[in-house]
């Protein structure tokens, strides 16, 4: 029986999707949810911190390119948080017991330690379209947590558009 769905949303817009798959296993099982959106910060690409003309990321940092990494930073912690508030209003109206987690760190490790630490008995997570070699340098946060997660994974496929 389901009593603790994880939902790992992102900042894509079918995250939206996702949440709402979640939610309704939620409702449909009685079971509490725990949200949760990880800060990427090497896949959201903060262009302040690595752009030469702004003083690079290594070794040389100039004060205007820590300055807006930090307000970049502070901006997309704050649109996730914004996100997140929204979906446990959701939750609420529909009578379910909502967490909301915000964490930095690599998505994989990060939504499976959460889930145990959760105790989750599900997780819920969509499952985003890259390149073959996009998937071969960089991974894929879905098939990372279908091999190390704690519990079971329902992935949500994304809708492949038609043109």
């Amino acid at each position: 029986m389901l009593q603790k769905i994880l939902i790992a949303t992102g900042d894509s817009p079918e995250s939206a999707e996702i949440f709402k798959s979640g939610l309704a296993l939620a409702e449909k099982y009685g079971a509490q949810i725990s949200i949760l959106h990880v800060l990427n910060l090497f896949q959201t690409g903060f262009e302040a911190v690595s752009n030469p003309f702004m003083g690079g990321t290594y070794p040389m940092m100039n004060d205007l390119a820590i300055q807006r990494y930090q307000q970049e930073l502070q901006d997309y912690e704050k649109q996730g948080v914004v996100r997140l508030e929204s979906y446990a209003i959701q939750a609420k109206a529909r009578n379910i017991h909502v967490e909301i987690f915000q964490n930095i760190g690599d998505a994989g490790r990060t939504i499976c330690e959460t889930a145990k630490n959760y105790s989750a008995d599900l997780i819920v997570m969509g499952r985003n379209q890259k390149s073959m070699l996009s998937e071969i340098f960089l991974g894929s946060t879905s098939n990372y947590v279908l091999h190390h997660a704690p519990c079971s994974v329902l992935v949500i496929q994304q809708k492949q558009s038609t043109n």
